[in-house]
Parts: C-alpha cells; structure tokens; sequence
C-alpha cells in the first residue's frame, strides 16, 4: 500500500516527465526514476516549486536534494556524465 507522501512524490515525479526504472520500497526504501532531461537550473528549480507544493523542501546538508518535512524521505538527483543529458532521481525512505 503506498502512503500519501509516497503518492505525492510519485505523482509530481511522474508530471514532471521522469519514469520508474526501479521500485525497491518494500524492500530497501528506494525507488529509481530517470528523467531523459538535463539537469538544468531552469528544470531543478521547476522541479523544486512542484515538490514544495506537496510538503518537500530543498535539502539544508544534501547538493540536489529534496527532504519531505513531515516523513523525512528524501529524493536526491543525481545527473549524468557529461556525456549524456539524462539524470536519475532517487526517492528514498526516512529514518525508521
């Protein structure tokens, strides 16, 4: 059963054109989107208005992270070599 935070994160991740390559919540807390996008400020900062909507903030320690303020779950970015455009995003559990 996904919680309502899961589904928020899941739901502006998927508007936001990225795609689920790996779902290991049940097993390991983390799930594995990739956005074939590069990771441009234009497109973090949209990225970011679209998540803060839904309860998660810019990262204070974490470069290219997003923290949800009630559950503690995390989705960080991280981009592609330099010879690719594409990122992965990588949401993970909060502390149990």
């Amino acid at each position: 059963m996904t919680t309502t935070i899961e589904h928020s994160a899941e739901t502006v991740l998927f508007s936001a054109g990225c795609r689920l390559v790996e779902d290991a919540w049940k097993e390991h807390g983390r799930r594995t989107y990739v956005h074939d996008d590069e990771a441009s400020r234009e497109h973090l900062l949209a990225l970011g208005r679209a998540l803060q909507i839904s309860g998660w903030a810019r990262d204070r320690h974490e470069l290219r992270a997003f923290r949800h303020s009630d559950s503690g779950e995390l989705i960080e970015l991280e981009t592609g070599g330099s010879e690719t455009t594409g990122h992965f995003l990588h949401h993970m559990s909060g502390p149990k």
